[in-house]
């Protein structure tokens, strides 16, 4: 499946945009994992770029946020649809972070059981699980790379 990826500071996102990322992030999050809406919605999406993957028809079926601001940058909120899983969807998404995040270090708060596969992205763990909504979680940073 081809997906296209697209980055936009928050002001930039379309009314559709935001929609769709809100829904793709609820389905995912809040009906699947069953964090609380108000985990989800922390209030610092404005303070972040996000990234949309599309697929063919236009759908978004991927996001993440990415804090350019913050250093090393900040990245959250990876998600992509429960239909879409385990199809190289995820990897693909990280691989467009990458391209985004260049030269610069970045740091995320990662669900525990996802370590091993952003490992073989390329970050590393620091330190030990902690909760976060109610899921463990840990920290995992990615160095600065050539861009």
């Amino acid at each position: 499946m081809a997906v296209t990826f697209i980055c936009k500071p928050f002001n930039a996102l379309t009314t559709r945009e935001l929609h769709d990322l809100l829904w793709l992030r609820e389905l995912v999050f809040v009906v699947g994992q069953k964090i609380t809406v108000e985990s989800e919605i922390d209030g610092e999406d404005p303070a972040h770029d996000h990234v949309l993957g599309r697929d063919e028809r236009g759908a978004v079926i991927a996001t993440a946020r990415l804090r350019f601001d913050s250093e090393p940058v900040k990245v959250g909120r990876i998600a992509v649809h429960p239909e879409q899983q385990h199809r190289g969807i995820g990897r693909s998404l990280m691989r467009a972070i990458d391209d985004l995040l260049g030269e610069r270090a970045a740091e995320m708060h990662a669900q525990a059981h996802l370590e091993s596969w952003y490992a073989s992205l390329g970050w590393q763990r620091v330190g030990d699980i902690f909760l976060e909504a109610g899921i463990e979680h840990l920290r995992m940073i990615r160095s600065g790379r050539p861009g």
